[in-house]
């Protein structure tokens, strides 16, 4: 499959269990496929032990009323920083954070997986002490943490998932994202994230619905 993954996480493979036309009564595909493999969210269990999986979460808990898109482009091995979160975000009851980088046009290139923008862990916190509804925050990279700079991709995941006052609750993260339909000025009105659901995995591949108000000016 042509699907991007992180780092040395295996490829999902598809195989085909049963066929008709070699004289099997059905089809049957067997699917082997990480749990961070596509678009899919993370959950703190993820780098937390004890933490949150994404199966201990509710429809309700996955439904975001207030999302925001942040567009703030990046290129190859940026961050997005705690300067670009502060300067684009308009209201503090945000619940869902899109960020776009632009990055997403390029999925289908090597450079997409290995040297993707990352959101770096000032940027998170920031976020985390200002925004108190705040419990998504999503990209169009590959993962939060930029391959090139792993070690502070970890210190962005945890950041994302610690528990600590003065921060709003441990978030959810939206990676692999495709946002290229989404353009600065569009209103997000509502987003769903509807994951799969497997008791004890720590996060999941995932399809996010979201209804979008569209800018009619020209962009």
């Amino acid at each position: 499959m042509r699907t991007p993954v992180y780092g040395n996480l295996p490829r999902p493979r598809i195989t085909h269990h049963k066929s008709i036309t070699k004289g099997d009564t059905s089809n049957i595909y067997l699917i082997t496929v990480s749990n961070h493999s596509g678009t899919h969210v993370d959950a703190p269990a993820h780098f937390i032990a004890g933490g949150k999986r994404i199966s201990d979460y509710s429809p309700t808990e996955l439904t975001f009323s207030n999302p925001a898109l942040l567009v703030t482009p990046k290129t190859e091995d940026e961050w997005v920083e705690e300067k670009d979160v502060k300067r684009n975000v308009q209201s503090n009851n945000i619940d869902c954070l899109l960020i776009k980088t632009g990055f997403c046009e390029l999925r289908g290139k090597k450079v997409y997986k290995t040297h993707n923008p990352g959101i770096s862990p000032e940027a998170i916190l920031w976020s985390r002490r200002e925004l108190p509804n705040l419990r998504c925050i999503g990209i169009d990279s590959i993962s939060i943490s930029g391959f090139q700079d792993r070690a502070r991709g970890r210190e962005a995941h945890l950041a994302a998932f610690k528990k600590s006052t003065g921060l709003c609750e441990p978030l959810l993260l939206l990676e692999d994202v495709n946002l290229s339909p989404l353009k600065k000025g569009d209103k997000i009105k509502k987003l769903q994230i509807i994951p799969w659901f497997i008791s004890g995995v720590d996060s999941a591949p995932c399809t996010v619905l979201a209804e979008v108000i569209k800018d009619e000016k020209i962009q």
